[in-house]
């Protein structure tokens, strides 16, 4: 019977333990012939024998085809180490009974059940909790296919977190399981780590079970699977090991001469920083500390762009991209937001003047802008932009970037992943949510966007999420200009201004019919003038508004924002160094208009200084990692500061600018309505296709409702103004925008105050509006 029981423990199957119960009971036929004393202690024993046979089977299955290479280095764990130290101990006990050891041997030569039952006790709570382990890694009883399992099987980074909430125990004999399982899933994570970290390669099994994962859609393009990250690995760090990995991803995809030229500038090779980082990672063990991974991470990122990053992405190019991101995407360089506008409109009219096609079953394509005449907007726009600087003007390198790198595409939500910030699970998500109000269907016939070539090594500073704030932004902007614009060209509409044409001379007037002709037509310019007089009101009013917000939100957000920003570039924190031979360096002052070239900018000019100095400074450059970081916080800063995270204020801005456009248009229309007018009362030209008048009326009508709309746009965006300003932090998001700063170097964005200053414009302007036009008559918007 010792025999059975050793072998049944063993992992076999035993008569003794798994016999077939007998026809007449539930029971196995041999217990009939034990006491119930050893019926219990017998089963304990079966109990371990059965729980230690389907581990065993399970835990060889998981080691086989587990997709986690962390998951299965653990199953390899439980069966080398924890399993073998089950078999060792029943060697032992096997071993003290054949030698008659009297600590398990009584007298007669006989072993008492309950001394064997004894012995293997301790294991039992081990063994129970080992199979839950192997069933968090993957149930036993989901169903197989084939070779490999199906069922929910956890991943790497699950299985870490749970071995390290299980070592929180009061068992000792758990918690050493816990910490020895723990240690080896988490140096098979380091191990998988380590090939991203020193090759910039993923690994080469498994990598579906690593938190970094390529992006089908582009190439070269990795993104983070916070799903598949640790627990004890930080946001930051991650950000952190992404940038080194793809970073050393791109220098091995560099052409070898572009390679030896980068070494040969920059120092040493990929290959040569290999040991050093090598080193750096050695420093961190299982368990590990977040804190010194964080560290390790950061020693490996500093080595890497002061040794390679600053030859392969240097500052310059960074500063020249930031420009053109601020000229053309944030509209900095006002003209280019003129002349878009203006060839937006002037193809809008040009494709109205064609002839509407014959076929019905072209439907609207034959008013829809095409792709190719959409592209061929920005390019005339960008050729307008070069022939207003002269032959003896120097070389706009910024505008050369543009023309080489901007597109303007029609918006294809297939293409543009619905990853405005705060939605993408990545590092990016200091981003913040934009409010889901399309403006790019405002300066052409379908929606649009502004968009820029991303290649290589250029992603390693901003991403497609970064682009899409900035398409949003340009988009925002881009409509609010182009609001103001076409009211201010309402006022170059003479007829529906003034007097049109000039009444007769002096001569002509004296006679009677002269004075009759004058007097009907100053009766009726001076009806005209009532009926159109609430019109220029409400459109001066609009003016007034936008001319301010425009103001507010192009001078003192974006703007003042970008200065700072640019600043914080040029003007790095400075460290102390014993080196003389090395001169230090000072940035130049960043101008308020960008130069013509933005590599002169961010020259640095050297000043002299004396062989004999021992000690002084030297600017500690930033790497590329954190001016992307630092350019996120920026762009988040200017996000928040344009109310584009606000829905309310976007929604009703949005429905502005489409009752303006509505406006706009039926004033239009009315001025042709007047010319045909006068032309038929005055000259007697008649169109006897056209009821003129009747169509008057029907403009009146509904220009008056565009107007009283228009009203109440204003008044809802004013009042919404007064409640942003009354909700403060929760709008504003003060407390907030100093998401990178606190350490020293980190970027501390500009805090711009709320929009209380907008307000005290628009009440200060209203007091004038309201003194010119009288109240009864004309009821001002902005009060």
């Amino acid at each position: 019977m010792l025999h059975e029981i050793l072998l049944s423990l063993s992992g076999h199957p035993s008569a003794l333990f798994d016999s077939a119960p007998s026809h007449a009971t539930s029971t196995p036929k041999h217990v009939d012939l034990l006491s119930p004393p050893e019926t219990e202690l017998l089963s304990s024993l079966g109990h371990l024998s059965r729980v230690h046979r389907r581990l065993r089977h399970h835990v060889a299955r998981l080691a086989a085809s587990h997709p986690s290479t962390v998951a299965r280095a653990v199953a390899t764990a439980i069966t080398s180490y924890h399993l073998d130290r089950f078999q060792q101990k029943i060697l032992d006990v096997e071993s003290r009974i054949l030698k008659q050891d009297a600590s398990t041997v009584g007298a007669y030569n006989i072993v008492p059940l309950a001394t064997l039952v004894g012995e293997f006790s301790e294991w039992t709570r081990v063994m129970e909790w080992l199979w839950d382990i192997s069933n968090f890694i993957l149930p036993s009883e989901a169903s197989k296919k084939g070779d490999e399992p199906v069922g929910k099987a956890c991943s790497g980074a699950e299985l870490i977190d749970k071995l390290r909430a299980e070592a929180q125990t009061g068992y000792p004999d758990i918690e050493e399981a816990a910490l020895h399982l723990s240690t080896v899933a988490e140096s098979a994570w380091l191990r998988q780590l380590a090939t991203w970290l020193l090759h910039g390669r993923l690994p080469s099994f498994g990598a579906s079970d690593f938190f970094i994962e390529d992006d089908s859609s582009d190439e070269l393009s990795f993104i983070v699977q916070h799903a598949l990250l640790p627990k004890f690995v930080t946001r930051d760090t991650a950000s952190s090991i992404l940038f080194i990995g793809k970073s050393l991803n791109q220098i091995r995809s560099l052409p070898s001469t572009a390679r030896t030229l980068a070494s040969e500038t920059s120092g040493p090779s990929e290959l040569e920083l290999l040991p050093i980082h090598v080193g750096y990672l050695s420093e961190v063990n299982a368990p590990i500390s977040s804190a010194k991974l964080s560290e390790v991470i950061a020693k490996i990122r500093v080595s890497l762009s002061r040794n390679l990053l600053q030859h392969l992405l240097p500052r310059e190019r960074i500063v020249d991209i930031l420009f053109v991101l601020h000229q053309f995407f944030l509209l900095g360089r006002g003209e280019f937001a003129m002349t878009l506008i203006a060839e937006a409109d002037e193809r809008l009219r040009s494709r109205h003047r064609m002839p509407v096609p014959s076929k019905q079953s072209g439907g609207i394509q034959g008013v829809l802008l095409k792709e190719a005449e959409i592209s061929q907007t920005l390019s005339r726009s960008f050729n307008v932009l070069s022939t207003l600087s002269g032959e003896d003007d120097h070389t706009d390198d910024i505008l050369d970037l543009a023309i080489d790198t901007l597109h303007l595409v029609v918006y294809n939500p297939a293409s543009h992943r619905p990853g405005t910030p705060g939605r993408a699970k990545d590092s990016t998500s200091i981003l913040p949510q934009i409010a889901n109000v399309a403006f790019n269907n405002l300066l052409l016939s379908i929606p649009t966007v502004l968009t820029m070539d991303i290649k290589s090594p250029l992603d390693l500073f901003m991403s497609r999420t970064d682009l899409e704030v900035y398409t949003n932004i340009n988009a925002y902007l881009l409509a609010l200009r182009r609001a103001h614009l076409h009211l201010a060209q309402l006022w170059r509409h003479s007829s529906l201004r003034r007097e049109h044409p000039t009444p007769p001379g002096y001569q002509y007037s004296n006679i009677p019919q002269g004075k009759a002709i004058l007097k009907r037509r100053r009766q009726r310019n001076n009806a005209r003038a009532r009926e159109l007089r609430k019109v220029w009101a409400t459109c001066a009013a609009a003016i007034f508004f936008l001319a301010e917000s425009e103001a507010y939100f192009q001078g003192e957000v974006v703007q003042e924002s970008f200065k700072h920003f640019l600043h914080w570039i040029e003007n790095p924190v400075t460290t102390a160094s014993s080196t003389s031979a090395r001169p230090p360096s000072s940035s130049a002052p960043v101008s308020k208009q960008p130069p013509t070239s933005a590599s002169a900018t961010s020259s640095a000019a050297l000043a002299p200084t004396s062989s004999k100095t021992t000690q002084q400074t030297q600017p500690h450059q930033h790497d590329p990692e954190a001016l992307s970081l630092a350019h996120r916080t920026f762009l988040r800063t200017i996000t928040l500061s344009l109310l584009l995270t606000d829905s309310q204020f976007t929604t009703l801005l949005h429905t502005t600018y489409t009752h303006i456009d509505l406006l706009t248009a039926h004033l239009t229309r009315l001025q042709t309505i007047h010319a045909s007018l006068d032309a038929e009362e005055d000259d007697g030209f008649e169109d006897y296709s056209r009821d003129w008048a009747k169509e008057q009326k029907e403009v009146s009508v509904e220009l008056d409702r565009a107007r009283r709309r228009l009203d109440a746009d204003l008044k809802g965006l004013v009042g919404r103004l007064r409640d942003i300003d009354g909700e403060r932090l929760g709008a504003w998001g003060t407390k907030e925008d100093g998401g990178a700063g606190g350490d020293e170097g980190m970027y501390v964005p500009l805090r711009l105050g709320s929009v209380d200053r907008l307000l005290m414009k628009l009440d200060w302007g209203a007091g004038e509006e309201e003194d010119d036009v009288d109240a009864n008559e004309v009821e001002l918007l902005i009060r």
